[in-house]
């Protein structure tokens, strides 16, 4: 299970799996490289999600596979003509140089809860570009997986490009967001797969007032694109 000092800096670590299991992971990761299965069902996601300083972004070579991902979103609040909040995600997501693939994704927000009941199907470039010119907000990312040995689970790391840095450059920053989607949300979960430092490990709804501003601040300044035709 991960510490609970989310207040104190300290670097977490997990020792990565032999680099045969590596191998045969990253053929495994590939072969179902998008986190969406764009099936058009509805689940239900559970997932942890962290923030954290990479130091060394070297320790990204230990990930299966990366994807980088361009997604566009619009968010509807709860008011009293509907029955309930949610967002609608569009994501374009580009794996190892080859074509686009465009998916459309509803999600609706489980009363009492951190869940979400999501609803992905498969889209299209033109869909994908209208539906960017309507929102206000974004992300442009690359996404790292991390296979835990002997389960199902996949550590996801976003890494946001430095202002100005090219996609496909590296050019990071040294702040990141990683994911855990699991089936059970009290189970014990497995160590980090790589060293991360000053990690903020509160959940939504379970942070420090001072955890929360950091949060904001990450999104308001770093992760979040605006709409890029208004510049």
């Amino acid at each position: 299970a991960f510490p609970q000092d989310g207040t104190e800096r300290r670097v977490y670590t997990a020792l990565a799996p032999p680099k045969k299991e590596i191998t045969t992971m990253r053929l495994l990761r590939k072969a179902l490289a998008l986190e969406e299965s764009s099936d058009g069902k509805a689940f239900r996601e559970i997932e942890h999600t962290f923030y954290a300083r990479l130091e060394n972004l070297e320790q990204l070579k230990q990930s299966s596979s990366m994807e980088h991902q361009e997604q566009w979103e619009l968010k509807l609040p709860k008011i009293d003509s509907n029955a309930g909040d949610g967002r609608i995600r569009i994501r374009k997501t580009v794996v190892d140089g080859q074509a686009p693939e465009y998916v459309l994704t509803c999600k609706t927000s489980v009363p009492g809860s951190r869940d979400k009941i999501e609803v992905p199907v498969p889209t299209t470039e033109p869909m994908f570009n209208q539906f960017k010119i309507m929102a206000e907000r974004g992300m442009v990312k690359d996404r790292y997986h991390f296979p835990v040995a002997g389960t199902e689970l996949v550590w996801e790391v976003d890494m946001f490009y430095l202002p100005g840095a090219e996609v496909g450059s590296g050019k990071y920053l040294d702040w990141c967001k990683i994911d855990l989607e699991v089936t059970d949300r009290s189970a014990p979960l497995p160590p980090f797969p790589i060293e991360f430092a000053d990690m903020i490990l509160g959940q939504a709804g379970e942070r420090t007032e001072q955890e929360d501003a950091q949060v904001h601040s990450l999104y308001g300044t770093h992760f979040v694109a605006t709409n890029v035709f208004l510049k």
